[in-house]
């Protein structure tokens, strides 16, 4: 039985590599400041459960917006009705437009102008509506599969926006996810300011660009083309969406030195930016986000470079967040805060002392009971079960996995069942020394007779875990990602270091007897 040196410098440095990636997670900065950054980056994440932080369920209105549509289908209707489209047709006599239930209906004169408006709505819309008649009532409305569409695309959406403006503030190893049909999880570990992520995250940052109607702020009385806002009165007519915002930053007044924010469109919003502010030199436009007036400046010269700047006496706080909502996006749909959760930093390391109590003792423990039943084979046992506790923090550190109270107990099962893989060579190696085989021919076929065993339990196992990690959420997901690495590490160090330490033990003391 030769030693291969390479084995022995590939375990070598896979030692030396697991202490050096978990040391700036366990040892204090001032060991472990002078070694490369890049391994200094590399600390364990804790969950939401072990450092603390905000937990929020959000829910999405995904009603309200069909019902947005289906009040724009009927817009569109009108419009066909009336020939706004186009100014060489003309309008049509109808009455009883209304949208209930997701269906937009009208009642017309004749059967001819029931063809007609059929015709018009499926030059304009195409296959996008069903239109169906009865009699002189007219119904459009949206397949199912449309409406299941934009349920889904919505809440895709709403899931990146939310991930974005999370990102922006900087916390490492936040969890964003579905839930159900209308509802996103949120957690941010360490997360100092709570109330921040939940205003931050919840907004539904759409901003709109409305003209001032002077005549009507002086009199007090909107009219039908009117809208009033935070108390403001704009005309209805013009507005410019601000979907049309591609960057937004803050920046500091050259006059005031108040925090601004500074926006920039893209061609289109440049081209409509510019002719509003062409056209109304002198006349105010209101800045709304969210149904509030931000500011109402005056337009004093045109604008037609697409980009403006937005004032509204912030604090810098309130530009930065402002700036992240207009950069990520707005919301397709308003999010309602259904569920809040404030984990303090105190309780977390309760749940980790626990943990590494419970660690601790399970490890203790099952070192025990293998050297009662092994002898020195169980002690051989105890070093490569500590050997890969730690591979398992350095494969958490390595691959930016978050470890939360779940992924503890995922560990302590993980020293369970590489302890179950141990048993399984000790017993083959029994059965070798009872069919008469000297020492080191029991060893290298207990090895052998065990590999299959050891290599079909774990697949099972690595296959169940993978399931959890795809389907599961939360802490179903903690307690996964855990019994992966540690699977992975557990094969490693039963079959490849537990093979290595016995081969050298039995190359350099030659024992005639293996005590089991």
């Amino acid at each position: 039985m030769k030693i291969n040196k390479s084995k022995a410098m590939l375990i070598a440095a896979v030692i030396l590599s697991s202490f050096l990636v978990v040391a700036p997670t366990f040892l204090p900065q001032s060991m472990t400041r002078h070694l490369p950054q890049f391994i200094q980056d590399k600390q364990i994440s804790l969950g939401l459960d072990l450092r603390g932080g905000a937990y929020i369920l959000l829910e999405a209105d995904l009603d309200g917006v069909i019902r947005e549509r289906i009040s724009g289908l009927r817009d569109t209707v009108r419009k066909e009705l009336r020939g706004d489209q186009n100014k060489d047709i003309k309008p049509m006599a109808y009455s009883n437009l209304a949208a209930n239930d997701g269906v937009v209906s009208v009642s017309l004169r004749t059967r001819e102008d029931v063809g007609e408006l059929r015709r018009r709505i499926m030059g304009s819309l195409g296959d996008e509506v069903i239109v169906e008649s009865d009699g002189l009532t007219l119904r459009v409305f949206y397949p199912e599969q449309a409406i299941a569409k934009l349920r889904n695309d919505i809440m895709n959406l709403s899931v990146d926006i939310v991930r974005r403006r999370v990102d922006s503030l900087g916390n490492k190893e936040p969890s964003i996810a579905r839930q159900g049909d209308n509802r996103i999880m949120v957690q941010v570990p360490g997360a100092d300011d709570p109330e921040r992520v939940k205003e931050l995250v919840g907004a539904t940052a759409k901003m709109f660009f409305y003209l001032v109607d002077e005549e009507a702020m002086m009199t007090g009385r909107p009219g039908i083309d009117n809208l009033v806002i935070d108390g403001v009165i704009v005309k209805r007519a013009g507005y410019i969406s601000g979907e049309n915002l591609t960057d937004s930053t803050t920046n500091f007044d050259n006059r005031t030195g108040q925090p601004v924010v500074t926006t920039a469109f893209n061609s289109l919003g440049a081209r409509q930016f510019a002719k509003m502010t062409t056209e109304n030199v002198g006349r105010r436009f209101a800045i709304v986000l969210d149904g509030k007036v931000l500011s109402a400046p005056v337009i004093n010269e045109p604008i037609t470079g697409g980009r403006g700047q937005i004032s509204g006496g912030f604090d810098v706080k309130a530009a930065n967040d402002l700036s992240t909502m207009l950069r990520s996006g707005a919301l397709p749909a308003e999010l309602t805060v259904v569920e809040e959760r404030t984990v303090g930093a105190g309780l977390g390391a309760d749940s980790i002392r626990a943990g590494e109590i419970a660690s601790i003792m399970a490890m203790a423990i099952v070192v025990l009971f293998m050297i009662l039943f092994y002898g020195t084979l169980g002690a051989f046992a105890g070093v490569v079960l500590c050997l890969n506790v730690l591979l398992i923090f350095a494969g958490l550190a390595i691959t930016g996995a978050t470890l939360t109270l779940p992924g503890i107990a995922g560990i302590a099962l993980n020293i369970g069942m590489a302890v179950d893989a141990c048993i399984l060579i000790f017993e083959r190696i029994r059965e070798e020394r009872r069919a008469g085989q000297p020492t080191i021919r029991s060893i290298e076929n207990g090895f052998n007779n065990a590999f299959s065993a050891i290599i079909d339990s774990n697949l099972t196992t690595l296959a169940v875990a993978f399931i959890m990690l795809s389907f599961g959420n939360g802490p179903v997901k903690g307690f996964a990602i855990t019994l992966i690495i540690g699977i992975t590490t557990s094969l490693f160090s039963n079959i490849t270091v537990l093979r290595f330490i016995m081969e050298t033990w039995a190359r350099n003391g030659k024992p005639k007897e293996i005590r089991i």
